[in-house]
């Protein structure tokens, strides 16, 4: 019998950060960014290059948050990041966040109003991550239907997530979603439960807490100006959007996710 070597295919990794875990949190989001793996290597290169312009002295990797870089003067920051004024600061925040929008990469967030969370005695992070890993697959799905017509290897998928307490629930949620499916059919390209990483080993994970900070900030306080630099990086097909979903009691929200559910759903 003639062996068939197995099909080759292309990996697409979905980094995710999470904010709004604080009691005092009005809304929950679990956030990232999907990226080809051949273009890790250049997002790291970037930050690692805004390292060396402000902190030229600093040789190991600083670990950059976005809340860290956004705080006033008078707050104590650790070394090195006390070492720069706000202004600087900002400066750098914005030049990260030039690099989300200008670089190749999709956008995945969901936001969860706690409300609706505590309504139906969920968890959060759970239904958040589900969410994700539905959409992620749905995404591969009409990638590798492109691939398909242009005679192309396949997509698959991959997940990792900053470390957390939530590790061990995860990882046997996502284990129960790839054996038996989410709430919204079975799962066709992730190929693994999700992996959990410490964000100071990885620049892509730094890159999806600017994501999920963004995505916070306009939910739960409003402040849209970091949000609007990366929104049109959602996954979008026909100027739908399916990279962003609000769970949210508030029927007649009027943000983006909750307007494009509505029109779909017409």
């Amino acid at each position: 019998m003639e062996f068939s070597p197995p099909t080759a295919f292309n990996l697409h990794i979905l980094y995710l950060d999470e904010s709004g875990t604080t009691s005092e949190a009005s809304c929950f989001v679990l956030a990232g960014l999907a990226v080809f793996e051949q273009d890790i290597y250049f997002y790291s290169q970037e930050m690692d290059i805004l390292q060396n312009q402000y902190f030229p002295e600093v040789t190991e990797p600083i670990l950059f948050h976005a809340t860290k870089l956004r705080v006033p003067d008078n707050t104590k920051l650790e070394e090195p990041l006390c070492r720069i004024k706000r202004d600087k600061r900002i400066e750098l925040k914005d030049k990260i966040f030039n690099i989300i929008s200008t670089k190749h990469g999709v956008l995945f967030g969901c936001v969860i109003d706690k409300r609706f969370t505590i309504a139906r005695g969920e968890d959060p992070y759970e239904v958040a991550f589900e969410d994700l890993v539905s959409r992620f697959d749905m995404y591969l799905n009409r990638k590798n239907r492109q691939m398909q017509l242009e005679n192309r290897d396949e997509q698959r998928g991959l997940i990792v997530i900053a470390e957390s307490n939530y590790e061990k629930t995860l990882a046997l949620l996502g284990r129960r979603l790839r054996e038996k499916g989410t709430r919204w059919g079975i799962l066709h390209n992730v190929i693994d439960v999700p992996l959990f990483a410490p964000s100071r080993d990885t620049r892509l994970l730094q890159f999806a807490d600017f994501c999920s900070n963004a995505i916070y900030g306009r939910y739960n306080s409003g402040l849209a100006n970091d949000f609007d630099k990366i929104a049109y990086k959602f996954d979008q097909e026909n100027n739908i959007i399916h990279g962003l979903s609000h769970k949210t009691i508030n029927q007649n929200c009027g943000c983006t996710a909750c307007l494009c559910r509505r029109t779909r759903l017409l």
